[in-house]
Parts: structure tokens; sequence; C-alpha cells
């Protein structure tokens, strides 16, 4: 064969080999081009279906108020008025809490601070008071309808442990949720998990900050979404927040607490906003045994509303005060907490405003619950 038919040979069978090599090409283009356009069919699918199921929006109210002392110290008239009023009213455990029960009522979740114990035990700590009623007591709470209290204050302890132990027991016959101490407490309500933990603190310290980081962190970890905190705190009769306990409510804040309570003062004080949430410093006596005849009776229950989108918490400043005088009269202590009248609403209102404003926050009027006669 001649050099010339052997190349014309090789240069034909070069043509087909481009050919066949065009047309596998373009197959695969092809196919890929098809595989894209069904990837992309599917991608666009799946965002409008996703676009077209609604988000799940899920909110709760809490409900919170202070010191709650039931009975009180036998060694000072205010236990023998508590108990001759209950006498009085029929031995009615619904008695207490009867005017503002529709408010506990109206909430998803009702927290407030146990001070005091219930107890039979008669030994006690060597103190100026001592605060104790018998475990049945604890029905007065579920007659209130009390979901949870804080037990984290100076009088739980009262009665030595084995006083503590029994109120434990007695919450735990009435069904009703406790936290404080070394206990924190998750609770399901309208399918968000809430967390909750407190402490008593006089002051300030590496100690105290680092049981409040290790409870949120324990909360976080059980899966809580939400997290309030009710610290025992401040200084008695002392309507201005303690600068110590200023810093350990931000610090709760900053270390991821939803909402921070207060008690302990006896008297109302500021609520501080602090990074978008609520310090609320002190809510005061609210159905207090520990006083027959206290000198202020001014009181609020302090509301929120926390909405969650897709189990996200959303920020929201959705709060409602609502003005309370710890007695129904004013002669003396009838242990029965109202809803304050227009006057009175209007007045606690201004203090809680000149309160806050100390703290540098503002309250306004959308804020308060303030009653039309």
């Amino acid at each position: 064969m001649s050099k010339k038919a052997r190349m014309y040979i090789i240069l034909v069978l070069l043509m087909i080999g481009l050919v066949v090599a065009f047309i596998f090409n373009r197959r695969n283009l092809t196919e890929e081009y098809q595989y894209l356009e069904e990837t992309n069919l599917a991608c666009e699918l799946a965002t409008f279906i996703a676009e077209d199921i609604p988000a799940q929006v899920s909110s709760l109210t809490i409900s919170a108020a202070g010191d709650v002392t039931l009975g009180g110290d036998q060694r000072w008239m205010g236990y023998h008025y508590f108990m001759r009023v209950f006498e009085e009213n029929n031995q009615d455990f619904s008695y207490f809490f009867r005017n503002v029960q529709h408010i506990f009522e109206a909430s998803d979740l009702s927290i407030v601070n146990l001070e005091g114990t219930l107890t039979y035990e008669t030994a006690h700590l060597d103190l100026p008071f001592v605060f104790r009623a018998p475990p049945g007591f604890a029905r007065i709470l579920t007659y209130g309808l009390i979901d949870v209290v804080t037990v984290a204050n100076n009088h739980t302890g009262d009665f030595f442990e084995i006083g503590y132990q029994d109120t434990l027991e007695a919450l735990r016959a009435e069904n009703i949720a406790y936290f404080g101490n070394d206990k924190n407490t998750i609770l399901e309500v309208n399918g968000i998990r809430v967390g909750l933990f407190g402490f008593l603190m006089w002051y300030d310290s590496p100690v105290h900050r680092e049981n409040i980081v290790s409870a949120i962190n324990d909360l976080r970890n059980r899966g809580a979404q939400l997290i309030i905190a009710y610290h025992h705190w401040g200084i008695m009769h002392e309507n201005m927040a303690a600068q110590y306990q200023r810093d350990l409510g931000q610090f709760t804040i900053d270390r991821g607490a939803d909402l921070v309570l207060g008690s302990h003062p006896h008297v109302i004080q500021g609520i501080e906003r602090h990074n978008g949430r609520f310090i609320v410093h002190s809510l005061a006596d609210f159905c207090y045994g520990g006083h027959s005849h206290p000198p202020d009776h001014d009181a609020f229950i302090f509301q929120q509303t926390f909405t969650f989108i897709d189990g996200a918490l959303q920020h929201t400043e959705d709060i409602n005060i609502i003005p309370v005088m710890m007695s129904s009269i004013r002669d003396y202590n009838n242990f029965q907490p109202t809803i304050a009248d227009q006057f009175d609403a209007t007045r606690i209102q201004e203090r809680l405003r000149t309160y806050s404003g100390w703290l540098g926050s503002d309250l306004y009027d959308e804020m308060f619950y303030i009653p039309s006669h």
C-alpha cells in the first residue's frame, strides 16, 4: 500500500472518531442538561411546598406574683390573724385568692414565691420570724390556680431540713410544681418547654454567678426553649433595687435567661429592661401572713406573653402589669390580694414608673391594666 493511501485511511478513521465522539458527548450533555432541569424543578417544587406550609406559631402567657406566706409565725399576730380569717370564712381554701383567681385562670403559667414552710414540725431556727402552716394549706395554692412556686428564699428552711422536705411533699401532694436552690424544673406549656430556676442571693459573688451559669446550661441541655429565673435578693423595704441585684439580674439575662423575677424587699421595685428582656426586681408581698398590719399594701402581677415561630422564641415586649392591693380592706391585712381600683392602680403605676426610671427604663401606659372605675 502506498504512503498516500495509508494517510487517506488514517484521515478517514480520524474523521469517524471525531463524529462518534461528538455524538457521544452530545448525548451526555443532553442527559446532564435533563438532569439539571429535573433537579431545578425538584428544588422549585420543594420551595413551593415549604412556602405553602404555614409557620407553626405558639405562645404562652405567664403571670407572676410576689411573696405568699401561708400561716405565719405563731409568736406574732400575723399568724393568728391568718388563722382567724380562715376560720371566719368556714375554712374555705378558695377565700385567699378569690379576687385574683381569674387572672391566673386566664394565664398559661402562674408563678409565686412560697415564703415559708408547710409542716407540723415545731423545732425551728433561732430567728425573729419563722413561717409555717399545716401541710394541707397547700390547697390554698391549688384553689388559687397557682401552677408553680419558687422555694429559693430565706424562710423555706425555717424548720430545718424536715420542714423543708415536708413542704416539698405537701406541694407534690397537690401537683404543684416547684423550683429553686438546687432544683431546676422544666414544664411543658402549650408545647413549649419552660425552664425555671432561682437562687437566694444577699450579695454578688463568683459562686452565685457560677450557679446561675450552671442552672441555665442544665436547662438548655435538657431542651428548655424559654428560661425564667426567680431570684430572692435585695434590701428589705427599699424601693430602689440594690446595685448588686442589678448586676446579678443583668448577668442572668446575659447568660441566657429570657425573664428575671425577684422578691424579698416586701415592697415594689422597678422593672428594668436589659438587652431586650425584663428584670422585675421586686413583686412585693402578695398573700402574706407574715404581717397583720403591713405599712405598704401595694403590689402587682407581672404578665408577659412569649411567642414562638417554628419553635424559635421571637423578640417581643408583650407585657401587662396589673396593680394589686395585698388586702381587700385597708384597716388590716385580710390576706386577700385584690385588683387595685382606678385610683390605687394609677398611683401604683406612677410608683413603678418612677422606680423603673431610676433604673433607666421607661414603662408606657399600654403596659398597665388600669380599671375604668
